[in-house]
């Protein structure tokens, strides 16, 4: 009889299938699949490894997987093969903002995706249309940009950086299309930030915005390079903690109604937020975690935290390979990661099958966290902190804190009285956050200069593989020793009775 395992071990084999088919793809610059034909190869392949749920099927899931990955990833390899071709000439490009303009001094950056290019003939001119982000970067802006708005420029194309395809600096601004109200959910942000900062002052009211809506423009400089220094940058990028407040909230005020109640506001609350920061990598990852965790249990499932990460880890890629390159994904994956499967490890050496101390397990979460997210902040920045988990342990508690008292300034900005309330209590957290991020940046000794861009420093993840890996293969191998166990003493029972009669 062959040994049939379960049909989910191909399904997830299949998702790594596609991330693996997916990063060789952009790492290798390699198009191997480009028909359509083949999605429906892939798909009969996996069908197949379902209904023959074997060892060795699991090979062709895989494969399948593969084919996926190597299919999406040659649109984004297309468009900048095309605008390798191009840098350095001089095109029209039409683009829609795709996040809030970053602002600084008399600078201002632009992320644009819906990409055309102008393309002229004898005859007429035509767009041809790519996918990707460009990067383009004004100096005194004749007006203010807002996210969803349609800009065509003309200038120079230079070469990509991190996930951008391209980009362009001061170029010529030839024509910008606005909906008749623009982008309501960015309009709301930017009154919701104007009122907190008339009864909060700088900088506590820039670190308070980052906290709550993601908005990093505003930070002084010194500041975001001490938030840098001790590897507290994620704290200022909407993510999955702003979606567990809400989601909290949700719970507390409409479970009371019902678990359905619960859950559609749940879900309306991540929407609406998602719509308020942008489609960030980072936010991106955190919807989709939130929604698929809210949807098993609400039908009374549960995901494993591996799954459920290599899950969305596909569905992020899959959106936008080049997510992969996007240093806000890369941290927010690597703080999950830490999260969900190295901290349960550590605190299961340390305390067995005992509940921690809130403070041990502020501790253990702070340093797994610190941990998976240290190999990226070395190989980006070059240099790492040996107090960042202690940072993460005197500000993540109180944070949401002051993200409430940050929004009760902004909400209730009509009633000065209780705005000027909030905000000075607002003022009195963030102050102290900024008197922590300011000491602990201070004490050079903890951190450590190191080569940045250097890929050997990734070698690192290999002992946490190990130390992941480790725990479960032992418990293996000691249930495959046990189970033997009964059938060596039934044999030599049997052995004795033969040998007696």
């Amino acid at each position: 009889m062959r040994k049939t395992i379960h049909p989910s071990w191909h399904f997830y084999t299949g998702v790594w299938g596609v991330v693996i088919g997916i990063v060789a793809s952009l790492v290798f610059s390699i198009v191997i699949i480009e028909s359509w034909f083949w999605l429906i190869v892939s798909a009969l392949i996996l069908i197949f490894s379902f209904h023959h749920a074997r060892v060795w099927t699991l090979v062709l899931a895989l494969i399948a997987g593969l084919i996926v990955g190597n299919f999406r990833a040659g649109f984004d390899l297309k468009s900048s093969s095309y605008f390798s071709d191009l840098v350095g000439t001089t095109r029209v490009i039409s683009g829609v903002v795709s996040d809030d303009p970053t602002v600084t001094e008399n600078k201002v950056s632009l992320r644009l995706d819906h990409l055309k290019i102008q393309a002229a003939t004898d005859e007429s001119v035509t767009w041809a249309e790519s996918a990707g982000i460009l990067y383009i970067q004004l100096t005194h802006p004749p007006l203010e940009f807002e996210r969803s708005d349609r800009i065509t420029f003309r200038g120079k194309i230079g070469d990509g950086f991190g996930n951008f395809i391209a980009s362009m600096f001061r170029p010529e601004i030839e024509n910008v299309e606005r909906a008749v109200n623009g982008d309501l959910f960015a309009r709301l942000k930017s009154w919701f930030a104007t009122n907190a900062r008339d009864f909060i002052p700088s900088p506590s009211v820039d670190l308070g915005l980052g906290y709550l809506v993601g908005m990093k423009s505003g930070l002084p400089e010194n500041l975001s390079t001490m938030l840098q220094a001790i590897g507290m940058t994620h704290v200022v990028v909407a993510s999955g903690a702003h979606l567990g407040i809400l989601i909290n909230a949700a719970k507390k005020f409409f479970g009371k109604i019902s678990r359905f109640s619960a859950l559609l506001f749940s879900l309306l609350l991540i929407f609406g937020f998602v719509l308020l920061i942008g489609g960030t990598p980072s936010m991106t990852r955190a919807a989709l975690v939130s929604v698929f965790s809210l949807l098993a249990t609400y039908v009374g499932r549960r995901w494993t935290p591996f799954r459920l990460i290599s899950f969305v880890a596909m569905i992020t890629l899959f959106i936008n390979p080049r997510f992969i390159t996007n240093l806000g994904w890369q941290l927010s994956f690597a703080s999950f990661f830490g999260l969900l499967l190295f901290a349960p490890l550590f605190q299961k050496t340390f305390y067995g099958g005992k509940r921690p101390p809130w403070l041990a397990s502020m501790f253990i979460t702070s340093a797994a966290t610190s941990l998976l997210c240290a190999p990226i902040l070395i190989y980006n920045f070059g240099s790492i902190s040996l107090l960042s988990f202690i940072a993460n342990l005197v500000i993540i508690p109180t944070l949401p804190y002051a993200m409430l008292l940050v929004f009760l300034t902004g909400i209730f900005a009509p009633l000065p009285a209780l705005a000027t309330f909030f905000g000075h209590l607002s003022d009195l957290l963030l102050k102290f956050h900024i008197y922590i991020v300011e000491l602990l940046s201070e004490k050079k000794a903890f951190i450590f200069e190191l080569p940045s861009e250097t890929p050997t420093v990734f070698l690192l993840y290999i002992i946490v593989l190990l130390f992941l890996t480790f725990p479960p293969l032992l418990k293996f191998l000691r249930s495959h020793r046990r189970s033997r166990e009964p059938t060596d003493s039934l044999a030599k029972s049997k052995n004795y009775v033969i040998m007696k009669e």
